[in-house]
Parts: C-alpha cells; structure tokens; sequence
C-alpha cells in the first residue's frame, strides 16, 4: 500500500447526517435590508415578527389609501390635533360608526419648534354619501378650541369673486391695485440719482406728461426713492401703470412710385413693445395714485395724520413745499402767535455776545491825526 493511499484510509469519515427538510408553507425569510431597518430601530422584538409587521402595516396603508367617491376635506385644524382626534370628533358628533370612514388622511407632520405639527388640514373619505354629507353638517363646530371649515373634497371653490371694480384694475393695470384708475401715478423703488427731469423724459413714452412730484431729502436733494407723475391722458396713466406701451414700427421697405404707397396704406402697422418699467437699471413699481384731495384730507384733515402727530396746528411759516398738492389752492391756517416773554439775565447784552463768541459789532469812534 502506497503512502497516498495510507493517508486516505486515515481519514475521519462523516458522521451519518439526515437528509435537511423544508417547509415551504413557512413565510419567506426576512431579506438583509429588513434586517438593517429592524436593527435602526432596536426594538427588541424578534426580526422576524418586526418584518412581518412592517408587512402587515405597508398592507393596511395600502388598504387605506383606496380613495373612495365620498370624502370630505376639512381645515382650521389645530396644529396639534391627531388621526384620533379626528376620529373622535367624527364619531362622537355623527350617527355613523369608526368603521364608515374608510381613509383618513392627514399630511404628514413637520418638526417645528421641536415639535410635530399636521398642516391645519385632512382629508376623510367614507363609505356611503350619507355619511359624507353629515360630516359636512359638523362645519363651524369647535374641535380643540377651533372652528372647523369642512366642505366635498372635490369641491375647490373657497375664495370669494372679485368685484367688477377689482377685475377691471387688475386688468388695466396688470396688477391689483387698490385705488381705481387715474390720471396721476405713484412710482416706487427709484434710484437715488432719479430727478424730475429723468423722470418726466422717460414717461413721456407714454404720453404728454402735466407734472411730476418727486421726493427727496431735504439736506441733499436727492431722491428719497419715489415720485408722483401725473399725466394728461387717462391711456397714457394706464400705460404707464402696465409697465410697458405699443407703438408702430416703421417699414423699412425701400418701395418706390404710387404702387408702394397704395400698398403702405392697405397694410396694417406692425406694432412692437416698448418697456418704460425700467430706469436706471431699477425695476420700478407703478400704481395708481390716490386722488390729491383724498390724500390731504388724510393727512391734514380732522382726523388725519398730521393732526394727530401735533398738538397745535400746524402755521403757514412750518407748512413745507413737500406737502403742498399740485394744482390744488391750500387753504389758510390761523397762526397762534405766543406773547414774547423779555429775556431777564444778569449779564448785559455785550458779555453775553463776548460769552457766546458771536462777532460784537464795534460801537467806538475813529480817531484820524493829522
């Protein structure tokens, strides 16, 4: 017998193993990622029955997300209030039970101020359109100290129609504005170096410019950042207001003889569009202004602005250019004039020039020799 075949025979042999039997009716086993999500969480329940309940839970979700044709959304939530409150409010105020209300979504909380908060808002679908609509009864009822707005979930209306007044300045303008259209304009957001000449130049785009009210500083002169321009044309105001005018372009057309002209005057005028919401290199705010004698009466009126800041009236001498109102005649204030209390001082008036270093005036005679 060879060395090799001595070293074979000296081999342990294998204990007798019985064949592995597997149950395939047994639940499939949890894969690595579930493993590694059950371990995030550390609880100490068995991996296995913390998959089978994530299972279980992704299958109820699934459940409850079926939409159905009956929901309801109901907002002016409390911020702090829960599916079970929800639940609760429902049930305890309606003839149905828990289990008529098929889904209940609640978006999902964010952390805010270090703690959960819902949206303000749900959504509750239920089984049948006679539980929805006695859901709906429960609007402007108290839920935690607030009152509920609760309305047909596919129903989408809530803010009110705007007025004829509104439409018509958001369309002239663009833009709401909360004064109707006029001849005169309030521009914002201009650059400090702005002045009345620029300004008036550069709106006259739009049409004959009457007067241009600009603000400024009264130490330097320069522009506090916005003005007041008053057309002569109501289209020129609203033109202004839009941000931008339409003007014909020139044909560039090199037609001579009667022909061409006779073909100028059949075409129409092509039209571009010219930006005057620009100056600068500032994206100015235009709206229209407030009428002139509406606004005085605001600010120096009974009970306006001024009056209010001042005990006394206000004199001719102190009323300032900057609040006078173009083309409009200021009416006259009485002065109250205080009576002049005589200055008493123990110093005569030259110590008290000497004293205060004012320039003393001489009061001496010129003596000349000969």
């Amino acid at each position: 017998m060879s060395a090799t075949e001595e070293a074979n025979h000296k081999k342990r042999k294998s204990p007798h193993v019985s064949e592995i039997e597997i149950d395939v009716s047994a639940p499939e086993p949890p894969s690595k990622k579930a493993l590694r999500k059950a371990k995030k969480k550390g609880s100490d329940t068995p991996l296995e029955s913390t998959v089978g309940q994530e299972v279980g839970t992704v299958a109820s979700n699934e459940e409850s997300n079926n939409r159905s044709e009956y929901g309801i959304w109901i907002g002016n939530l409390p911020f702090s209030a829960t599916k079970d409150d929800l639940r609760m409010f429902l049930t305890s105020n309606c003839s149905f039970t828990d289990t008529a209300i098929t889904r209940l979504h609640l978006p999902k909380p964010s952390e805010k101020n270090g703690r959960a908060q819902n949206k303000g808002f749900a959504y509750i679908d239920f089984s049948s359109q006679k539980a929805a609509n006695e859901a709906m009864g429960l609007s402007e009822k108290l839920l935690s100290g607030r009152r509920v707005l609760i309305k047909d979930a596919k129903n989408y209306t809530g803010r009110p129609e705007k007025s004829q007044d509104e439409k018509q300045r958001t369309s002239t303008s663009g833009s709401a504005s909360s004064n109707p259209p006029s001849k005169r304009i309030f521009v914002g957001n201009l650059g400090f170096d702005a002045t009345k000449e620029v300004i008036e130049e550069h709106f006259a785009q739009c049409g004959s410019v009457a007067h241009v009210h600009l603000a400024t500083f009264q130490d330097t002169g320069k522009c506090k950042g916005y003005a007041w321009v008053t057309f002569e044309d109501l289209a020129a105001a609203e033109a202004a207001v839009k941000g931008f005018v339409m003007i014909d372009e020139d044909d560039e057309d090199d037609d001579t003889g009667s022909d061409a002209e006779t073909h100028k005057k059949a075409k129409k005028p092509k039209q571009k569009r010219v930006w005057v919401n620009n100056l600068l290199g500032r994206r100015m705010r235009m709206e229209f202004a407030e009428d002139a004698t509406t606004r005085y009466k605001k600010r120096f009126g009974k009970d306006g602005e001024g009056r209010k800041t001042s005990d006394t009236d206000m004199g001719e001498a102190n009323y300032s250019e900057s609040t006078a109102i173009e083309g409009q005649p200021q009416p006259s204030r009485p002065t109250k004039t205080k009576p002049v209390k005589p200055e008493y001082s123990r110093y005569d008036q030259d110590t008290v020039q000497k004293l205060s270093g004012a320039i003393v005036e001489s009061q001496g005679k010129k003596t000349t020799f000969d």
